[in-house]
């Protein structure tokens, strides 16, 4: 065979392996821009956080990292009960005070933590890797464990924040908690309970040509170029303790399971869900069929009059929170 017939298949290739980068390349340089404040879920962070909230607690996570929540004491002194609370996409510990508080008074121990890359935890906006979210968890709870060894654990999530917690539950880290509050989560773009982003669920703008570029990348192995925001949030710039964009490492750790449905499959511990009837980015009323498979592990209910944010502070949701946490 001629020399230059043997190479043939080796250009073609080369001539791939180059469209490819190229493409990637392209897909990578695509700007990321900040959508128009979304008047509804920033007047409700703010109406949470006119009120009196504990002071920041730090502790230091394995790789050195210090990492902030606030703690609320159980009023009775109880200490039977302990809830770790978490926050929604680009928000803080001090969004959560209501919930954090209804849980106290309640006679539960409360953490309301700033998840890495939000409020003072870390680098705003980006963690070292995927699955870091997962290691600090492990490091609050083996602090926890220090001062309340025998105490029943749960978790208390909204929004990003509850998909998160649904992805937690469905892991082996799932199986130290005795029940999963999920507040609003998010299971998924492509859920049936996830509003379309536009109008007034038009929370968030994803770069979606750099996220399928750094998803390929990633299938590689190759992830150097994690650190790229790829979403960015509808806040005001000027407010305060606020993440306002998230780099893809970030969005891919802080959020629902690739496969809702198998991790609503594979729960450990109790899950309930709690939405709000006018929920302006959820689909409340899609929650209850969307778990009807997994119903015995999962349960959920939907407040009439509250919306997205009214699911954590308004009476009636804290209310329910607290009657799930103690069950």
């Amino acid at each position: 065979m001629h020399p230059k017939i043997m190479l043939r298949p080796v250009g073609w290739v080369l001539s791939a392996v180059g469209i490819a980068s190229v493409a990637i390349s392209v897909m990578l340089s695509v700007p990321l821009k900040r959508p128009p404040l979304l008047n509804s879920i920033h007047d409700g962070a703010v109406a949470v956080s006119e009120l009196a909230r504990p002071p920041v607690t730090e502790f230091q996570a394995r790789d050195g990292t210090t990492l902030a929540y606030r703690l609320y004491p159980a009023r009775n002194g109880s200490t039977d009960r302990v809830a770790i609370v978490i926050h929604g996409s680009a928000g803080s510990s001090g969004d959560m005070h209501a919930v954090a508080q209804a849980l106290a008074d309640a006679g539960v121990t409360a953490v309301a933590v700033d998840i890495r890359g939000h409020g003072g935890s870390g680098t705003r906006g980006d963690i070292a890797y995927i699955g870091q979210l997962d290691d600090d968890l492990d490091d609050l709870v083996a602090l926890l464990r220090k001062s309340y060894p025998e105490t029943r654990l749960s978790v208390v999530a909204h929004s990003s924040g509850g998909g998160f917690g649904l992805r937690i539950a469905s892991e082996a880290e799932g199986k130290v908690f005795d029940r999963f509050v999920l507040l609003a989560p998010e299971l998924g773009y492509s859920a049936p309970t996830s509003r379309p982003l536009e109008g007034t669920a038009h929370w968030a703008n994803a770069d979606v040509p750099r996220i399928i570029a750094l998803g390929l990348m990633r299938r590689a192995g190759i992830d150097w170029a994690q650190s790229l925001p790829v979403v960015a949030f509808a806040t005001a710039p000027t407010a305060k303790q606020v993440t306002w964009r998230y780099s893809y490492r970030l969005l891919a750790n802080f959020g629902p399971p690739s496969d809702w449905k198998a991790a609503l499959s594979r729960v450990a511990a109790p899950v309930d869900i709690i939405a709000g009837e006018k929920d302006e980015l959820m689909f409340a009323d899609e929650y209850s069929e969307t778990i009807r498979p997994y119903a015995g592990k999962v349960s959920s209910k939907v407040l009439p009059a509250v919306d997205h944010m009214g699911v954590i502070r308004e009476p009636a949701a804290l209310a329910a929170i607290v009657a799930d946490v103690k069950q």
